[in-house]
């Protein structure tokens, strides 16, 4: 009989329903999975190893930042700063071309509950794939990524 009147206060409090007197309060989950998601931004230059009005190969490296927005069960939200870097390369001809490659992200954040509580820590670690343009050797990279992380309850919730 406890589960169920456990179950009970649980779907209660998730629809904002008022409580009988005497009736256990479940507690808020200690862990769980968010997704987190935003516009990695970052820019710098690559080499073009080809000789003027031919191809060739380039290649370079490009810091990363980023600033996710996070959401996670019963409208917990948060923001989660990420950063990384990415080695791009691909082909080029007078300087430009198409670069790929395959970016280590990670970060941590904050999560709150809809009305503003502090839950708990949001850490984030994921590769995400980037293929851009780059012109006359110089490259921006600005592209929507969604990452998926894990919550940790703060102890006193």
């Amino acid at each position: 009989m406890n589960n169920i009147m456990a179950a009970a206060a649980l779907l209660a409090a998730q629809i904002g329903a008022p409580l009988p007197a005497g009736v256990p309060v479940a507690a808020a989950p200690a862990s769980g999975y968010v997704s987190a998601s935003g516009n990695l931004t970052g820019s710098g230059y690559l080499q073009c190893g080809a000789p003027r009005g031919g191809s060739g190969m380039m290649s370079g490296w490009v810091s990363l930042n980023a600033q996710l927005r996070a959401g996670g069960p019963d409208g917990a939200h948060g923001s989660v700063p990420v950063s990384g870097r990415v080695y791009l390369s691909g082909s080029c001809q007078n300087g430009s071309g198409f670069v790929s490659g395959s970016a280590s992200l990670s970060g941590q954040g904050t999560l709150y509950s809809r009305d503003g509580k502090r839950l708990g820590t949001v850490r984030i670690s994921a590769s995400v794939f980037i293929n851009q343009y780059a012109s006359s050797e110089f490259i921006m990279v600005n592209q929507y990524a969604t990452m998926d992380g894990r919550f940790t309850a703060d102890p006193a919730n």
